[in-house]
């Protein structure tokens, strides 16, 4: 059975090191990296090597992309952070998106809030925000997202790498 893992952070506001230091744990070690915006570093900076990564409404840069679509072995992820979908009032254009982008994962960020669900064959996951979580959950997390045939697997992860099984979900494919 095929799998393929990743992981994914977002909202980080000039925090660095805590994107170097989550880069530098699984880089070579799960098969792509993930920040869904609002890092308000350079486009330019050596920290991308090897990381997916989208413009945020505090991302100045024009160096960033709005979206992305990647194809990872067995996935199809659709990213973007969200503010440019409206996803603080509603979330039928996310859902347009992600269908658009013919994906099984629609990463998003922007709401600094943790949350993993489906829609339709979609799974949409917010890592949550590794410098400054809002809403019930006041954890600074970041997510990593196991898929194989069958299934699709969201842990979440503290700033110090210590599983928050709290919100851990699990979705049918």
């Amino acid at each position: 059975m095929a799998s393929t893992t990743f992981i994914v952070m977002s909202d980080s506001h000039g925090d660095r090191e805590i994107v170097k230091e989550i880069k530098e744990r699984y880089q070579g070690k799960v098969d792509a990296i993930f920040h869904n915006g609002d890092s308000e570093l350079p486009s330019s900076d050596p920290v991308w090597d090897g990381i997916y990564v989208v413009a945020g409404n505090c991302d100045y840069d024009s160096g960033y992309p709005n979206n992305l679509v990647t194809q990872l072995a067995n996935v199809r992820v659709a990213q973007t952070h969200g503010h440019l979908y409206h996803i603080n009032f509603m979330w039928d254009r996310l859902d347009l998106f992600a269908q658009e982008a013919q994906a099984d994962i629609c990463l998003y960020g922007h709401l600094h809030r943790a949350s993993a669900w489906q829609e339709g064959n979609i799974v949409f996951i917010n890592p949550g925000s590794v410098l400054q979580p809002r809403g019930e959950i006041r954890e600074k997390l970041y997510a990593k997202v196991e898929v194989t045939d069958t299934s699709i697997k969201v842990d979440y992860y503290t700033r110090d790498h210590k599983l928050y099984p709290q919100i851990s979900k699990e979705f049918k494919r």
